[in-house]
């Protein structure tokens, strides 16, 4: 077939018509036979071609009902997956050699240590094309050979050492002064410097005594566990997506802000923001990665504070802050001012008439009968609705904008979940779903932010830690580089997406606002609670 006058693309497309709808080439040809590299060495542009074949045609040939056909596409399959991994793996450790004369010493071996561990992967990767051994075989074989490196960290020194200094102060009596001897031996021997394990190689049966107590190094990992292992696959996505990172945030130090994220998130053991290149402010082990200068200029120009330059606005708060009664509230809605009159514009006045309207709906939930404040009754769609509910009419002044509620699937999120799939008939589009979303209709449609609520207020809940420190942060990312993606850094000082959690009474904002770069930085303000009774109203004016 000639190529003359055809790029790759199009002549890769030929070639898959031609062979998957008559299959002569590959019929009469032994699968052992086909020189994938001579084959492709025509092309112009190799990568796409082979980017085709991956993802398109090899699947359809490993699907066929052919034999040969389906020979073909096992053999390429295991041919060309082990060789692309490599070549993955070799430029993620070019671009971690950057990393390792810049990062703190002992991230640096942590970010070598991750890279064995992808050399593993890669090592299973190869076995598991070998068709005669089964997977189980071959797990039970390599078990016993795998050797794995078990370093002891700092953390888990100074816990251990705390550990002693409590049982020595601890009063014993005779009968417990042996049990406590040997184990004040034991720890000894842990923090014993010839015994260390750090840099050591040792086998996995001899390593689980001293690997399994580092599941229980803190309570603050501990909590954590609510989130899904970070498995092989999971760091080799990882490595991917921190191959294919173009514009990265240098840091005063000369770092990059997504090296420093990457060396610490491919060790971790759950997933983390981190995998998502979010730098969470309130997360002390992430301040500690960032030098000072560096945290100090991540941490510049993020005030969240908000300017209320509407006099109108500001004088009526300042008057509800002051009201002690339902009287006096009322008195203050009955003066409305005269732009929500004859001269009331919605592009100018909405606000405060928003405001009014806000009031006077909370007004008749404060004084009605039953009190939703000190009952005991499960009332989600009540909060949602009619109490938070005012958020849903926030922005009606904002043309071809409106808050989507209900369980749906954000576009930005729905997008990155569905950006690998070929096509759509092969697999139902899904993405994360929130409770609500700030959405504008045009041309294209586009999320601003993300609304998740839940029955009560439980900081220690798992479903408040799944949604608050997991969910919510993901969306307001995905929704963030959407938006920034094609803008210039310098433009985007004062953007910011916002996110919003609910229980019951309570209501928390959430604040990123982007680096310029494929790093986000995420902020939380208090939570905010309402006052559960109309003579404090005054403390729901913040």
């Amino acid at each position: 077939m000639s190529k003359q006058g055809k790029s790759s693309l199009e002549y890769a497309i030929e070639v898959l018509t031609k062979d998957l709808q008559n299959g002569d080439y590959f019929r009469q040809t032994n699968p052992r036979d086909f020189d994938a590299e001579r084959y492709f060495a025509g092309f112009q542009d190799q990568r796409k071609a082979r980017s085709i074949w991956s993802s398109t045609v090899i699947p359809r040939l490993i699907s066929s009902n052919h034999g040969e056909l389906r020979k073909v596409g096992l053999a390429l399959q295991k041919k060309w997956a082990s060789k692309s991994y490599r070549k993955q793996l070799d430029k993620a450790r070019a671009q971690a050699e950057v990393v390792l004369d810049s990062v703190h010493k002992h991230q640096a071996r942590i970010l070598d240590h991750s890279y064995k561990d992808l050399c593993h992967t890669l090592q299973r990767r190869e076995e598991s094309f070998t068709e005669v051994v089964s997977t189980t075989s071959i797990a039970n074989t390599s078990c016993h050979d795998r050797v794995e490196t078990v370093t002891m960290t700092q953390e888990r020194k100074k816990k251990a050492q705390v550990d002693i200094a409590v049982r020595f102060d601890t009063p014993t009596n005779g009968a417990s002064d042996k049990n406590d001897s040997a184990g004040l031996d034991k720890d000894r021997a842990t923090l014993d410097p010839e015994n260390d394990a750090e840099g050591k190689t040792i086998k996995k049966d001899d390593a689980l005594t001293v690997v399994e107590p580092e599941i229980e190094e803190t309570e603050d990992i501990e909590d954590r566990f609510f989130l899904e292992p970070f498995t092989e696959q999971d760091r080799k996505a990882f490595a991917d997506t921190f191959l294919k990172i173009q514009n990265k945030v240098v840091l005063p130090s000369g770092n990059h802000v997504e090296d420093v994220l990457f060396a610490a998130g491919v060790t971790k053991k759950q997933h983390g923001l981190l995998h998502s290149f979010i730098i969470d402010v309130d997360d002390d082990s992430v301040r500690e990665l960032f030098q000072e200068d560096d945290w100090t200029f991540i941490m510049k120009e993020r005030d969240m504070a908000v300017d209320l330059d509407d006099q109108d606005i500001a004088k009526t708060l300042s008057a509800l802050k002051d009201a002690e009664c339902a009287e006096a509230i009322m008195e203050i809605l009955n003066q409305r001012h005269l732009r929500l009159g004859k001269t009331y514009r919605m592009g100018y006045d909405y606000n405060l008439k928003w405001l009014f309207d806000s009031v006077s709906k909370w007004i008749d939930i404060y004084t009605m009968p039953f009190s939703v404040f000190t009952s005991d009754a499960t009332l989600e769609y009540f909060w949602r609705s009619q109490v938070w509910g005012v958020l849903d009419t926030l922005f009606y002044d904002i043309p071809n904008t409106l808050m989507i509620g209900g369980e749906g699937h954000g576009i930005e999120s729905k997008e990155r979940r569905n950006q690998q799939q070929p096509g759509r008939a092969l697999r139902k589009a899904a993405g994360s779903k929130s409770d609500g979303y700030l959405r504008s209709f045009g041309s294209t449609k586009s999320d601003w932010l993300t609304i998740e609520g839940a029955r009560n207020w439980d900081p220690f809940a798992k479903k408040y830690k799944m949604e608050a420190y997991w969910k919510l942060a993901r969306q307001m990312h995905d929704i963030c580089r959407a938006r920034t993606a094609d803008q210039d850094p310098s433009t985007l000082k004062n953007f910011r997406t916002y996110g919003l959690i609910f229980g019951g009474p309570t209501i928390q904002i959430h604040v990123m606002s982007s680096l310029g770069g494929a790093s986000t930085v995420l902020r939380r303000r208090r939570p905010l609670t309402l006052a559960d009774g109309i003579e404090s109203f005054g403390e729901n004016v913040v």
